[in-house]
């Protein structure tokens, strides 16, 4: 028997189903915020930082990043003539709202110089300010109040800072100061410059304590600051605390501010593949972020937008060793960047001079009895057989030197390969791992200035690492020369393979980056935007009219957010 098919129930049943579907889904995102909505604005920038970087410091920190539940959307990151940018062509498009070629700061491919946010905000008699744990003039912040073709006029650069900046903090004394004093200044001493427009200069962090002006002056360093593990210097103020001073100085000006803050050497750290550095300093920028969204939020007419300038390094969490798993919890036994394990690896190494050496294909070969000398063995030598005996510490090791080849049994049990391209000569770096020691070279372009470190890198690695230090690291280790960055980034390779962590390159990646924002107007990050976008919508919610289509340009964003 059939039954009865009823319109009036099929419809209502179809506009009820309409209904709760309809209501887990937008139909438009948030309209757009007043123009001068934001009286103030806190731009902070983790330079370097890709979405990976906060996986790995959220796992480290065991908790969410205090800005992570206020993510808008992505932005993009290329430049003007690469899809992968630097972060003086990725600043002046988030300075200025323009594109540029790699390298040049605050100036367009065809010799323009916009002015950027900051001034915008400057000439609307808002406070500003500008912090870096960088050179305060590296690339990043001088976009902001600076323009030249190459970022590398760094004492030129500084030129431009002083009356347009009310708050300068970082580090890079050596940009203010003449060459008499040890300085990059020709004839320009720019901190007497800035005491007689009356600024405040201060060196340590205690000094800030006694500051009463709206301008300030702080280089805390000749260079660049520490990274924030390595930081001992306790007149070295951190991050947070230079953001707090900045916030508390700025808020006094009744019209507002507008505050960069860059956790500069988040990127330093990537290029480097130092995972310590990496999500160390990342944690201290949490900290910062975390004061200027306290102020937000009691202060009710703040805007707080967290962005990078671009991705750095590639990192992946996750090897192929480690399977779906993570070891990231080992990085919290290391108390140091790989910049100081280095250092540790120099100081407690036997430093001798190889250039007698005979080179073959990256292999340095001693008489053997000078090998012997150098680290402090016994020598004897069999003229019949051709045998020599070496021992030390009490690890005996018999090398047949007619043979261009030879395996040798230590005492210690230790099996190696001592390669001897001619009578009495030793290739140094299988000689000393016989006795379970390293032998790490440092090559110049002279070869009077060529070195061997010998070291027992498995004690020392261990010792300031805690993790379990095996060959395939001490193989990798040697296999590299310790020249400078080298040895640094080698560290890296193989603190980052203990954490299961690997990155793809040293330099910068091309992928977009993750935005978060709070306060006032915040909704208008929603989505990807373009790092050019991001000048624009703070110029129009701090209402300084930076650009002259900024109305037309908000109704644009809101309609195709709409769509």
């Amino acid at each position: 028997m059939k039954k009865n098919f009823s319109w009036k129930k099929a419809v209502g049943a179809l506009v009820a189903t309409s209904v709760v579907l309809s209501a887990g889904i937008p139909t438009s995102a948030a309209s757009a915020a007043e123009k001068g909505t934001a009286k103030n604005v806190i731009l902070m920038i983790p330079d370097g930082m890709g979405a990976s970087y906060l996986t790995a410091s959220r796992i480290f920190k065991g908790e969410e990043l205090s800005f992570e539940r206020y993510m808008k959307g992505m932005m993009k990151t290329y430049s003007a003539d690469t899809s992968v940018t630097d972060s003086a062509a990725a600043g002046t498009a988030m300075a200025t709202g323009y594109k540029t070629d790699n390298g040049k700061i605050a100036v367009t491919p065809d010799g323009k110089e916009p002015d950027s946010i900051l001034d915008a905000a400057r000439n609307k008699d808002k406070a500003t300010g500008l912090i870096a744990t960088s050179r305060i003039t590296h690339a990043t912040p001088a976009v902001f109040t600076s323009h030249d073709p190459s970022r590398g006029n760094e004492a030129v650069l500084a030129q431009q800072y002083i009356n347009n900046v009310d708050v300068i903090l970082g580090g890079g004394r050596d940009m203010f100061t003449l060459e008499k004093d040890g300085g990059n200044q020709t004839d320009r001493d720019l901190v007497a410059e800035a005491k007689e427009a009356g600024y405040e200069y201060v060196t340590k962090k205690s000094e800030l304590d006694s500051v009463t002006g709206n301008k300030v002056l702080g280089l805390f360093a000749d260079a660049a600051l520490t990274y924030d593990i390595d930081r001992v210097n306790q007149e070295e103020p951190s991050l947070t605390d230079m953001t707090e001073f900045a916030i508390d100085t700025l808020s006094k000006d009744q019209d507002g501010f507008f505050l960069m803050v860059e956790g500069s050497q988040i990127d330093w750290a990537g290029h480097a593949n130092d995972p310590v550095a990496t999500v160390t300093d990342m944690l201290e920028f949490d900290r910062a972020v975390e004061e200027a969204l306290d102020f937000a939020k009691k202060d009710k007419n703040t805007l707080v937008v967290v962005v990078g300038d671009h991705e750095t390094g590639g990192m992946n969490i996750g090897t192929t060793e480690g399977g779906y798993a993570d070891n990231i919890d080992v990085l919290k036994n290391i108390k140091m960047s790989n910049n100081v394990l280095a250092a540790k690896l120099a100081e407690e190494a036997d430093v001798i001079s190889i250039a007698n050496a005979k080179e073959s294909e990256g292999n340095y070969y001693l008489p053997i009895r000078e090998a012997a000398k150098e680290l402090g063995a016994k020598f004897s030598f069999n003229s019949k057989s051709g045998k020599a005996t070496v021992t030390l510490d009490g690890t005996k090791a018999t090398i047949d030197l007619l043979k261009r080849t030879t395996a040798v049994k230590g005492e210690n049990g230790r099996i190696g390969i001592v390669k001897t391209p001619g009578v009495n000569h030793v290739d140094f770096q299988d000689f000393t791992e016989l006795f379970d020691l390293q032998a790490g070279y440092q090559i110049g372009d002279n070869k009077a200035d060529n070195k061997a470190y010998v070291v027992d890198a498995e004690s020392v690695l261990e010792k300031h690492t805690k993790l379990d230090i095996n060959d395939e690291d001490l193989e990798l280790l040697t296999s590299q020369p310790w020249n400078g960055s080298t040895l640094v980034n080698t560290l890296g390779t193989i603190i980052s393979n203990h954490a299961y962590i690997s990155w793809g390159t040293r330099n910068h990646s091309g992928v977009e980056i993750p935005l978060y924002a709070y306060g006032k107007g915040s909704d208008q990050f929603v989505g990807l935007i373009n790092n050019t976008d991001l000048p624009r919508i703070i110029s129009y919610l701090q209402g300084t009219e930076l650009f002259e289509d900024e109305q037309a340009f908000i109704d644009e964003m809101e309609e195709r957010r709409n769509q």
